[in-house]
């Protein structure tokens, strides 16, 4: 992934100059300014709909869904066509065609389907939720779902007294 991000900026560089003798200079610069202006505009409408795919998603609890997956894809082209460059802008316009955009959706809502599920597993973990409501009373030795969960221990009020020590002699 390294190599690619260091090797990427040579690559546009020599395409850019190949591209330049064909066609001239201005051409190029003008071909260039072009696409980030696209790609503004593109990630401009589709942040939009992604954040509020994403504000969606969130406050129903569902896992991500196709369209959140697309808004992503679509976003990624966006910042491609920023990016000057005429093998990312390659790459950004076979994300904005409908028929190539579902080979980039499938890893992109594995991606998002595991990140909710991290964030539920991690929510759930730490934070008392409607299965276990303020005063629920616990079998006796069960101990609340904290305890359960990470040992006994976990999630005490108990408070430890104690001093600071300084362990540093200075004489």
């Amino acid at each position: 992934m390294l190599a690619a991000a260091l090797l990427l900026p040579l690559v546009e560089l020599f395409v850019a100059i190949q591209v330049g003798q064909a066609i001239g200079g201005l051409a190029v610069f003008a071909l260039l300014v072009l696409g980030s202006g696209i790609g503004m505009l593109v990630l401009r409408s589709q942040g939009r709909s992604a954040w509020r795919a994403v504000r969606e998603a969130a406050s129903t609890g569902r896992p991500p869904s196709r369209d959140l997956a697309d808004a992503a894809v679509l976003m990624l082209a966006g910042v491609l066509l920023i990016v000057p460059g005429f093998v990312t802008d390659a790459v950004a316009l076979l994300l904005l065609l409908p028929f190539t955009r579902p080979l980039a959706r499938k890893p992109v809502e594995r991606f998002l389907r595991r990140a909710a599920a991290d964030q539920v597993s991690v929510r759930t973990a730490f934070v008392r939720g409607p299965q276990f409501p303020p005063g629920a009373q616990f079998p006796p030795g069960a101990g609340t779902p904290g305890q359960q969960r990470f040992g006994p221990g976990f999630g005490r009020s108990d408070v430890v007294e104690g001093e600071v020590v300084d362990d540093d002699k200075r004489g």
